[in-house]
């Protein structure tokens, strides 16, 4: 396969693409003042928020994604601002945001239309705005910048294992209903990679585990992310689509990429956080 074949199957364009985002991921990591991590962590999550729009709320409703989007800032600020404190202070005000917006737009003759409108709404505070603030918790804990690239880079070669042994191996599948490409092979293949990974970091992250600790949460986050991934897929699948946008070629859109992150930063926030218990 010639290298523009490969760029138009998509092979080649995943690395291009993440070769593009890991320069500005990891330097606002690093960087002392978290507010630039917030705002590349709020650029990002506001794709991934437009197409969360586009797909389950309508594009047509444009005044609802300034609520989605102001409701996302809240719960993002808060975390910045105020920590785990500041992220459910930041939830209730996007739910209330929503809550104020239902009451004065939607008519009452279309109930139906008005609770699905408003479900997909809450849903989508507590998946994509809470979720993803945990980046912003992680940050705060005890070499927070070393455990951000850990979980980033640990489910990225989740991703990447399962996509490449699942794509040569292929066998069973996993999931046909919710994700028929997805098989067994891919899922074994990607936790072994993240376990691998993770074990690995202890020689280039500072964290304070045994490769042994460390290897047990990569397999459990390559477990845990595959379910983050299924759970879009089933969003996906719903929709009718395979995609949720064209804005990272070969890689989907900015949803795809954050679904098995989104399910896997809280896990390593807890982690982290209760073994430093006194």
């Amino acid at each position: 396969m010639s290298l523009g074949d490969k760029f138009k199957s998509g092979e080649l364009s995943r690395w291009v693409v993440a070769l593009v985002l890991i320069p500005p991921t990891v330097a606002t990591i690093f960087l002392s003042n978290k507010f630039f991590l917030l705002g590349w962590v709020a650029l990002v999550g506001s794709l991934a928020w437009w197409e969360y729009w586009v797909n389950l709320l309508g594009r047509e409703r444009r005044g609802l994604l300034a609520v989605c989007l102001a409701g996302f800032y809240s719960v993002m600020l808060g975390a910045a601002v105020m920590g785990p404190d500041g992220q459910l202070l930041g939830l209730v005000l996007s739910l209330s945001l929503g809550g104020a917006y239902f009451l004065h737009v939607l008519s009452p003759q279309n109930d139906r239309v008005s609770v699905n409108l408003v479900s997909r709404y809450a849903l989508g505070q507590l998946y994509l705005s809470f979720l993803l603030s945990f980046v912003m918790s992680i940050k705060d804990l005890a070499s927070g910048p070393q455990w951000l690239v850990f979980v980033i880079l640990v489910t990225a070669l989740n991703d990447t294992g399962a996509f490449y042994v699942g794509s040569r191996l292929k066998g069973p599948r996993l999931a046909p209903k919710i994700s028929p490409n997805k098989t067994v092979s891919g899922l074994l293949g990607g936790c072994l990679t993240a376990a691998l990974a993770a074990g690995l970091s202890v020689y280039y992250l500072p964290l304070s585990f045994s490769w042994r600790q460390l290897a047990a949460l990569g397999l459990f986050l390559g477990l845990w992310g595959a379910f983050g991934d299924l759970f879009e897929s089933a969003f996906k699948r719903a929709m009718g689509v395979k995609d949720t946008s064209n804005l990272l070629r070969g890689h989907g859109g900015f949803w795809d990429r954050l679904d098995s992150l989104l399910f896997n930063l809280p896990p390593v926030y807890f982690f982290v956080y209760w073994q430093n218990l006194p």
